[in-house]
């Protein structure tokens, strides 16, 4: 009799550590880590960079590239980061900054740059790796991978 009140005992424990663990996993995620697109990543299309943009540059607030590192430019924690273009016409962009660890994505914004010079500003960032994917009409038109110290 004893045997038996503890085998129930032990299932009603492990169903409710199960049924926890399942409301648990709701919040958590367990599969693939965000990424910014299917198709988005890998190399970038220069062609259809070349149809939209003379240049453009990853800088800091002060206009400034990091200096090149292992894990592409460097930039401080306390640096505010601009995308930075000269555009051929008008043209919405996309830029989505994932972080090289396999965490959420960092930023995700489209904004149309203007004729000329003209600029995103991304923000600043926590320690770590990450890529800037510049997107023009769901393809991938540039890739600037930069480092927080």
């Amino acid at each position: 009799m004893l045997t038996s009140k503890i085998k129930l005992l032990v299932t009603v424990l492990v169903l409710g550590l199960l049924l926890s663990a399942c409301s648990l996993g709701s919040s958590v995620s367990f599969g693939p880590p965000e990424s910014c697109g299917d198709d988005i990543g890998g190399t970038a299309d220069t062609a259809k960079f070349d149809q939209y943009f003379t240049n453009m540059a990853l800088v800091n607030q002060d206009g400034v590239s990091g200096p090149e590192g292992e894990n592409g430019m460097e930039f401080a924690s306390t640096d505010t980061l601009d995308l930075r273009a000269d555009s051929i016409s008008d043209v919405a962009v996309r830029a989505c900054i994932q972080s090289r660890s396999g965490g959420p994505i960092a930023f995700d914004q489209t904004q149309t740059l203007t004729q000329g010079p003209s600029g995103l500003t991304l923000g600043s960032f926590q320690l770590g790796n990450y890529v800037v994917r510049v997107i023009v009409d769901g393809t991938l038109v540039k890739n600037f991978p930069f480092s927080i110290k």
